[in-house]
């Protein structure tokens, strides 16, 4: 009996040093990055319901689903994004354009600014889709380690 309350105290203390260890980790991160473009995968829909039950919840994926690009479209937006951060001077822009499904957009660089070993860069995009338009601003920044874009929002 005595080993096993001994057993269960070192769990607990285990238990304890790990949940404060991911709190303390959440906590010290300054912000989001990640390795995709939130307009590559987004959706040209912009207006969704309060979420506040199931139907609703549904009834905003449908919105999502049937408003995103699909998957050819997104790449043409993927390559346009990379494009414009690896080649283009602030102000210049891209286009791309898919005769197929009359999907287009475009990608202009609003301006770059350095960031520790590295720098960032604001870029401004433009999806026509589905008979909708929607307009993305997001922020990127070079890793100057492996030479990858990370995204934040």
């Amino acid at each position: 009996m005595d080993s096993f309350v001994r057993s269960s105290m070192a769990l607990g203390r285990l238990l304890i040093i790990l949940t404060t260890s991911v709190v303390l980790t959440a906590c010290g991160t300054t912000g989001q990055n990640y390795n995709n473009s939130v307009s590559t995968y987004a959706s040209t829909n912009e207006h969704y319901n309060n979420v506040n039950g199931s139907a609703i919840l549904a009834i905003n994926y449908f919105k999502w689903s049937t408003n995103r690009m699909n998957a050819y479209d997104r790449k043409q937006q993927e390559k346009a994004v990379y494009f414009a951060l690896n080649n283009l001077q602030n102000g210049e822009v891209t286009n791309w354009y898919n005769g197929n499904t009359n999907a287009r957009g475009r990608v202009r660089v609003a301006m770059s600014y350095p960031k520790g070993s590295g720098y960032c860069r604001v870029l401004h995009s433009e999806i026509h889709y589905n008979g909708k338009t929607r307009n993305f601003q997001e922020t990127a920044c070079i890793n100057a380690v492996d030479n990858s874009w990370r995204f934040f929002r």
